[in-house]
């Protein structure tokens, strides 16, 4: 079975506050030239999207740099619906150290409150600690399903900087349901477009 966990990309999704709104027009139509396109314009960590490194770190890696099968391996799904603040001592209590992934996802329950002013306040984080736990074990990607890796309020981006630093890409926005499997091995697909010099990406993202 496949769970996408995209969010669709419309005029009146959610956005990261700052941010040009997404646009979507009728280039031309059925009607008048004798075929349809929609003219889409959306900032590359819009929606459901992955950040590469050159996001935050001056040279930092840009997406188009990877092989496309960097996006794709296994993953485990933690609850976090439960933390204020994501610990290490909380991963160190899941199955994350005796997995064999390529990607975690943190479930904290945000996706529900997509399209709603709440989803931009409170929701989970890494510590700074746990972000460095992460990177010891490894992973290519931390996915979650909120607007930021890091509270909207915090300009210095702590967590992002922390895993972007040492090569750990973040995906976030992800739509994740509420019967996603916990704790157990998926697989997943968080596929960017190829874009030059790209320092994220809208992705197709979806599980097995």
């Amino acid at each position: 079975m496949f769970i996408d966990l995209c969010h669709t990309i419309s005029e009146d999704m959610t956005y990261y506050p700052g941010t040009p709104p997404p646009s979507l027009k009728k280039f031309c139509t059925i009607e008048e030239e004798g075929y349809t396109e929609l003219e889409l314009v959306i900032t590359t960590h819009t929606g459901t999207h992955i950040d590469a490194p050159a996001h935050i770190i001056p040279g930092g890696k840009t997406l188009d740099e990877y092989d496309i099968s960097y996006f794709a391996g296994k993953a485990i799904c933690l609850d976090c619906s439960s933390c204020k603040t994501i610990t290490p001592e909380f991963l160190q209590k899941s199955q994350i150290l005796s997995a064999r992934v390529d990607f975690l996802i943190l479930k904290t329950g945000w996706a529900k409150k997509w399209g709603k002013d709440e989803y931009f306040h409170d929701f989970p984080v890494l510590s700074e600690e746990a972000a460095q736990f992460v990177i010891k074990l490894g992973l290519r990607a931390v996915c979650m399903d909120t607007i930021s890796a890091d509270r909207v309020q915090d300009s210095t981006l702590p967590v992002h900087n922390t895993l972007l630093g040492a090569g750990t890409l973040i995906a976030e926005n992800l739509n994740i349901p509420e019967d996603f499997p916990i704790n157990n091995l998926v697989d997943l697909w968080i596929i960017p477009l190829k874009i030059a010099n790209s320092d994220g990406s809208t992705i197709r993202a979806f599980a097995r």
